[in-house]
């Protein structure tokens, strides 16, 4: 009997093959060819349902109110391997004393000036202050701290960070993300996709697309024009933190609950008096033409990073 090998000449083509069946066929072979067509049957619905998948993660990766989509993690010192330990530990060390060295919880996370500068603070909370640390992740020293006493907190919001309504910075968001995205195109030369780059709405308003907490320590005073307009005033009555970057990059949950704004939140409530004021709702950042926030925010220029030749 000749023998036929399959592993030789061009591959076939079974997508249009059908099956025949014919009266020379005995049952044992009949079965045979059933099973081989389920075998196909079933692998071209598996490979079917993976691309399915692979498209549906690719349309849930392009969504464009994802924070921080274009960033690169690796340039942030504190994505190194236990960095941002060490420095949890040096400030805990360095900064509480023996009468509260009783601490709940630690955080890398962004903290927001009044001027809408976005600011990366190491954040240590006890049972009786909480300590917003400004450590420098190059030479690995503290440069300056704010230790804010909880009995002294009078209100904690919680909710999304919004513009005013009256506010550019939105607008101007908008515009560098499209000049952002046409730029990007054109240097991966993309110039197949280049139309969809240049589209209206790539230049439509960007909220933050953040959420956060503020803590407040004014009463409901308002905040005296001195220092409302004044860029270097530091003692502000209030803390706005959201969430670090590198928490939309981290993929166990263990890695990412270090840079979690919520983890601040739930621990920190329970801390507070009762007669602190607790609340949900939109927080107000007070930037109005926005330019330098933007500038200074799209940069990363508050975070400790590689920045070719220079890194600060």
């Amino acid at each position: 009997m000749d023998e036929t090998y399959f592993d030789e000449g061009p591959a076939g083509n079974f997508e249009t093959t059908t099956l025949e069946i014919t009266k020379d066929l005995d049952g044992n072979e009949f079965n045979n060819l059933c099973s081989v067509s389920s075998g196909i049957s079933a692998t071209r619905r598996n490979m079917e349902n993976q691309d399915n998948a692979s498209n549906q993660v690719r349309t849930s990766m392009n969504i464009s109110n994802i924070p921080f989509k274009h960033i690169d993690i690796h340039s942030f010192f504190t994505d190194r391997n236990e960095v941002v330990e060490r420095a949890l530990k040096d400030c805990q060390d360095s900064l509480i004393n023996e009468e509260e060295k009783d601490i709940v919880g630690n955080w890398l996370l962004t903290e927001i000036s009044l001027w809408d500068i976005e600011k990366e603070r190491l954040v240590v909370l006890t049972k009786k202050a909480i300590y917003s640390i400004k450590y420098d992740f190059i030479s690995l020293k503290i440069l300056e701290y704010n230790r804010v006493p909880l009995s002294q907190i009078d209100t904690l919001i919680s909710g999304e960070l919004i513009y005013p309504s009256s506010s550019l910075a939105p607008r101007l968001s908008g515009l560098a993300e499209g000049v952002s995205s046409i730029f990007h195109c054109a240097v991966r030369q993309e110039w197949s996709s280049l139309t969809s780059c240049t589209g209206l709405t790539q230049f439509d308003s960007r909220k933050r697309y953040l959420s956060g907490i503020r803590l407040m320590w004014n009463k409901g005073t308002p905040l005296p024009l001195s220092k409302k307009w004044n860029p270097f005033a530091k003692d502000i009555p209030w803390l706005t933190y959201t969430s670090h970057p590198l928490f939309w990059y981290k993929g166990s949950e263990v890695d990412k609950a270090k840079f979690d704004v919520d983890g601040l939140h739930s621990t920190i409530i329970r801390l507070l008096s009762s007669e602190c004021v607790i609340r949900t709702g939109s927080i107000i950042i007070e930037n109005y033409f926005g330019l330098g926030a933007l500038v200074h925010n799209r940069n990363g220029l508050g975070f400790f990073k590689i920045r070719g030749k220079v890194s600060f």
